[in-house]
């Protein structure tokens, strides 16, 4: 009996198939439909935090610049001078505060704090500089060692 007879003899056969194979084309299109919009959202928060971390490396790298000022006879003379901007009550180490300006990035701020900490090996200074980009954080922290009159070494 071939497959053709089958169908023809049981008359509810064809349509139980032809109900089962569409529950599958359906739940295999909701599947990749559902599927599709994690991958979306998930693009989304990758985006963001992308652009947060942008913003946080940018920043430090800058402000890295200027504390370290390497020169070509290595006499690493700083731009800034940490200390001031720990002792200053106007900046209590805030170095830049940053909360607006960046074009396409809404609900944007960065802000770099440096601070002074004391260890085995002595006085150091870290520098977090905090990125936020559409509910996305990046917080960088570099360490550095020495002082503005000899020069900073990152630790």
């Amino acid at each position: 009996m071939g497959r053709t007879s089958f169908l023809k003899s049981n008359r509810g056969a064809s349509l139980v198939l032809v109900s089962i194979f569409s529950v599958i084309v359906i739940s295999l299109a909701l599947t990749l439909v559902a599927i599709g919009s994690m991958l979306l959202s998930d693009a989304g928060s990758v985006k963001k935090y992308n652009q947060a971390y942008e913003l946080a490396t940018s920043l430090s790298n800058r402000i890295e610049e200027l504390i370290l000022n390497e020169t070509s006879d290595n006499l690493h003379k700083s731009r800034i001078d940490l200390d001031s901007f720990i002792t200053d009550p106007a900046t209590d180490g805030d170095i830049v505060p940053l909360t607006s300006g960046f074009g396409s990035i809404p609900d944007s701020s960065v802000r770099a704090v440096i601070t002074r900490k004391s260890g085995t090996g002595g006085t150091y200074y870290v520098l977090t500089v905090t990125a936020t980009a559409s509910g996305e954080t990046y917080i960088k922290t570099t360490e550095y060692t020495g002082n503005a009159a000899s020069g900073y070494s990152k630790r």
